[in-house]
């Protein structure tokens, strides 16, 4: 842009951020795995309840309240907390479908293991589709209807759970592990006249 007064104002975005989690220790030696449409599923999906991920899920919830409360700045009289969680295995030439995900505020992905340069990237997908479908000259976060990730072992991306999302095909020799979580609120949501709601 050359204009050096232009100001450009993201309104009404899908807030997606990426953070880091420490992954040191964790073993994932010990899931069981069912298929899932393209992919593989861990059988549990309460894996954070288990006592040997309790590292791995207080790491999972700094970074839901860093963006939750931190980020989007709600009232501390909302909590939020995980209901559904479960690992994901992609193999070599696998994919996983586009979804996204019912009965959930917020839900993310923690990148476990896998080879980040052999694609499994993550695609965020919007749903909406503007009158007019113009050439552009450079994809940016304004003008692009899709955004990938890539896959590093170590980074969790959270995202409101309406947002559809799929991996791309994974060409590398090490599968490709992710956790996934589903969250939901309770306390007081909102205290304002006419809109109070307590769950």
């Amino acid at each position: 842009m050359n204009n050096e007064n232009l100001e450009v104002y993201p309104l009404f975005a899908k807030t997606i951020i990426r953070t880091q989690v420490d992954l040191e220790g964790t073993d994932l030696s010990k899931i069981e795995w069912v298929q899932n449409y393209q992919n593989n599923i861990s059988t549990s999906q309460a894996v954070l309840d288990d006592p040997h991920f309790t590292k791995l899920k207080k790491e999972c919830m700094k970074g839901i309240n860093d963006y939750f409360h931190g980020v989007m700045k709600v009232s501390e009289d909302t909590e939020i907390y995980i209901t559904e969680s479960w690992f994901n295995k992609t193999n070599k030439g696998q994919t996983h479908h586009r979804h996204w995900h019912p009965n959930s505020t917020l839900s993310a992905i923690v990148f476990m293991s896998g080879e980040a340069d052999k694609g499994g990237h993550t695609s965020f997908i919007t749903s909406q589709y503007d009158t007019l479908e113009f050439d552009i000259t450079e994809a940016n976060l304004y003008n692009s209807k899709s955004w990938s990730v890539d896959p590093a072992v170590g980074t969790m991306l959270i995202f409101p759970s309406s947002v559809e999302h799929l991996v791309q095909p994974y060409d590398g020799d090490e599968p490709r592990i992710s956790l996934s979580f589903n969250t939901f609120v309770r306390g007081k949501l909102n205290q304002q006249t006419l809109t109070r709601l307590e769950v």
